[in-house]
């Protein structure tokens, strides 16, 4: 299916780094300014897998590193035809994590880069991957006291956040500095967003 006029964007970062209040904040943007936009997140918990990747990220699974990824994956191929559907009707899509989530954390979790990629080639491709870039250490106080698995793993987290900084310099993927106040660290991300969608101004 043709794009059309559709742009996937993803947002991207460790946990507790703001991706969900970011994402929400460029949603209502792109609505004052009448523009189309969709925003999804991942791992998205309503779908069978994603039922199942909740479960292990609450301690309820013991699953290995390469059956989890598996399953972020196919969380994401749960949501295909979703995605090119909207990108086919012109949306912008905004995404609270994409593919390049589960290769850092699978990198992070002693992966192949590679193995991880072709677990979800044929899924439609970012347009442009923004990392809100914070020490884990200063998120602490964000982390909710219900931690999964993931968020209370803190050397996991800084191997996360030093892969992601790895991985922008592999790929084209913004890092935005995530150390602000809410409003400082939306005008940056508005900024590298406007430069790929000038309508957003």
């Amino acid at each position: 299916m043709s794009r059309a006029n559709g742009f996937l964007l993803a947002i991207e970062g460790v946990d507790a780094v703001g991706k969900k209040t970011q994402s929400r904040l460029l949603n209502s943007r792109f609505k004052l300014k009448h523009l189309k936009i969709k925003l999804l997140a991942f791992p998205d918990y309503a779908t069978p897998i994603g039922k199942e990747i909740k479960a292990f990220l609450a301690g309820n699974r013991n699953y290995p590193p390469e059956l989890i990824h598996i399953l972020f994956a196919a969380n994401r191929w749960e949501k295909r035809d979703e995605l090119r559907r909207l990108l086919g009707e012109g949306n912008t899509v905004i995404v609270n994590r994409y593919k390049e989530s589960n290769l850092v954390y699978g990198k992070a979790n002693g992966l192949s880069l590679e193995w991880l990629a072709n677990l979800e080639n044929g899924l439609p491709r970012s347009d442009l991957v923004i990392v809100l870039d914070a020490p884990p250490t200063f998120l602490a106080s964000r982390r909710s006291v219900n931690k999964d698995v993931y968020e209370a793993d803190l050397r996991l987290q800084e191997r996360v956040r030093k892969t992601y900084r790895e991985l922008a310099r592999k790929f084209p993927w913004v890092i935005i500095d995530a150390t602000g106040d809410v409003e400082t660290v939306h005008r940056r991300i508005l900024k590298a967003v406007s430069a790929e969608i000038p309508r957003l101004d």
